[in-house]
């Protein structure tokens, strides 16, 4: 192999099956590692992976499971391939400099911080191991509740070809500060969220300053247990979803924020949910949904009772736009034959890039079921038997693109 010219060579690896191949193969020798993190042989290899439509790549995922309930943090991740999924536990993230908390999830980058300092954040590819400390936050969001979200928008991208190159993008970190209820007059009364945003275009954070929920989420009674049993925010097209409730009866819709525009009227609506879901809480004021995206598109997933069995409805947003009316599509309303007691029994996620797969969880076991051939195949268990995923268990999807998306340098 050490004869062979620059060209031959070229040609050779830009074959290799998928950038995790790639950036293994980056560590036999210093030309080949030269040579695989030259710009140009990364354009040629996401050109010559989508002019063969070579596009599996988006199928090397993970599903993260993140367990709250014991310190520290169990972490553990579920290797979505096709055709296989297992769990494994291990400590992937080893390579950071301390032991982190995953706060968000973006592609194939993750926005973890330590958790007892939540100032302290870091971007992160575990593919390639590489990492960057973000200037610590400011001391507002201290003594709140947290949910982040991280979102990337690609600055570089082929107009022929129509696929982004990964190389250059800039991104910005939105971290929403709840803090905890107080009692008045026998209600529960809340302050506004704290919302600071990094930009990594100045490498600094800003305070946005009377952020206030769109109504009607813009009552001042909420439950104390909302702001801190549903901290998953989904990414999706640039815009940042979550679930709100107004009441200690029901959940009212989602949120969306758009990071991408400093328009204050722009930045945050409400999507007001389909309209055949029940928006009654459950299990002590907790809600029973689950978000999140496939193949672009976001989905909300609901569990109900068909019968003595457990039934699955799962909608697709169609349509959103702050000044009209929210549209969405119905994709699934299923009955699953899981032979599982009922009622604890639990969506914890939906498959990234197969429609007929979900992910469900009942004690300490997760579940892998196929809509389409009503198969439900037994993953792993947890280390501890998880009673109420949606009040102590974090699920961040990790997908890897034609190339690992690189974790850039701060702008000084």
């Amino acid at each position: 192999m050490s004869n062979l010219t620059e060209d031959l060579l070229s040609e050779i690896l830009l074959r290799l099956p998928n950038c995790r191949f790639a950036v293994q193969c980056k560590t036999i020798c210093k030309r080949w590692c030269s040579l695989i993190s030259s710009p140009e042989f990364i354009s040629r290899f996401i050109h010559h992976r989508h002019q063969k439509s070579l596009v599996s790549d988006s199928h090397l995922s993970k599903l993260l499971f993140q367990n709250h309930s014991s310190i520290p943090h169990d972490s553990l991740f579920c290797q979505v391939f096709p055709g296989k999924s297992k769990i494994f536990r291990e400590n992937f993230l080893n390579f950071l400099p301390s032991y982190t908390s995953i706060r968000a999830s973006f592609n194939d980058l993750l926005l973890v911080s330590e958790p007892s300092n939540s100032r302290d954040f870091y971007i992160c590819n575990p593919l390639t191991r590489k990492w960057l400390a973000l200037p610590q936050a400011p001391r507002g969001i201290t003594d709140c509740y947290i949910r982040c979200g991280l979102v990337c928008f690609p600055n570089n991208c082929s107009n022929q070809e129509k696929f982004a190159t990964n190389v250059h993008y800039r991104y910005k970190v939105v971290v929403f500060g709840y803090y905890n209820p107080t009692c008045v007059f026998r209600k529960f009364v809340r302050r506004p969220p704290v919302v600071t945003i990094f930009c990594s275009e100045n490498g600094q954070w800003s305070e946005l300053v009377d952020f206030r929920l769109p109504s009607p989420l813009n009552c001042l009674t909420q439950i104390a247990a909302l702001a801190w049993t549903h901290n998953q925010v989904v990414a999706c097209n640039g815009i940042l979803y979550w679930v709100e409730s107004s009441d200690t009866i029901r959940w009212e819709g989602l949120v969306a924020f758009d990071p991408s525009t400093d328009v204050v009227e722009k930045q945050c609506s409400f999507v007001a949910p389909p309209i055949d879901i029940d928006l009654s809480l459950e299990y002590n004021n907790i809600v029973c949904v689950c978000l999140g995206t496939f193949q672009g598109r976001l989905r909300l997933s609901q569990r109900c009772k068909v019968g003595d069995c457990l039934g699955l409805k799962v909608w697709e947003l169609r349509e959103y736009d702050q000044n009209a009316q929210t549209s969405w599509s119905l994709v699934h309303n299923v009955a699953l034959e899981i032979g599982l007691p009922l009622p604890w029994i639990f969506v914890l996620a939906l498959h990234p890039s197969n429609t007929n797969i979900v992910f469900l969880s009942w004690d300490d076991e997760v579940f892998q079921y196929d809509i389409s051939e009503g198969k439900n195949k037994k993953l792993g268990k947890f280390p501890v038997s998880i009673t109420m995923p949606s009040m102590t268990l974090s699920i961040f999807p990790l997908m890897h693109s034609s190339w690992p998306t690189p974790v850039p340098a701060l702008p000084f």
